[in-house]
Order: C-alpha cells, then sequence, then structure tokens
C-alpha cells in the first residue's frame, strides 16, 4: 500500500455533495473516490504527454530516413540459441 499524506483542499458545496452521493452510491469513502479521480485525471494527463510525443517522433520518422533505414529488421529475431 502506499504512503497516505493529509492535505486540505477547498471545494465548492455543489462539488462536495456530488461526491458524497457519488462515494455513497459507489460504496466507498470520499477520500477514496477523490483519490480513484485524481489517479484516473493522472493517467489521461499521462497518456496525452506520451501521445503527444509519439506524434512528434511519428513526424520525425516520417521524415528522418536515417530512422527508417533498419524498419525491415523490426521482426527479425536477434537472439539466436
Amino acid at each position: 500500500m502506499s504512503e497516505l499524506v493529509r492535505i486540505q483542499i477547498l471545494l465548492e458545496k455543489q462539488q462536495r455533495d456530488e461526491l458524497n452521493a457519488i462515494a455513497k452510491k459507489e460504496k466507498k469513502a470520499f477520500s477514496e473516490l477523490v483519490r480513484s479521480y485524481l489517479d484516473a485525471q493522472l493517467l489521461q494527463l499521462k497518456y496525452s504527454k506520451m501521445r503527444q510525443a509519439a506524434e512528434l517522433l511519428q513526424q520525425d520518422y516520417a521524415e528522418g530516413r536515417d530512422l527508417t533505414q533498419m524498419t525491415s529488421l523490426d521482426s527479425e529475431d536477434f537472439i539466436h540459441e
């Protein structure tokens, strides 16, 4: 289990009420629900950054002959037993 750190945040009353209702419906603690929502948002941000990096690399790959010279070896098995 990861180490939990206590923090204090301010929410609008409507946000708190909606999150409380969701937590109750899902039978989760409020803090567990908030952590799961934060995890999902952080993961989405990470994937977005990875997608942006891949798009930049794709452009370099398409335009860069040096990057495509080894493409024919992509599926080769280099380990011989």
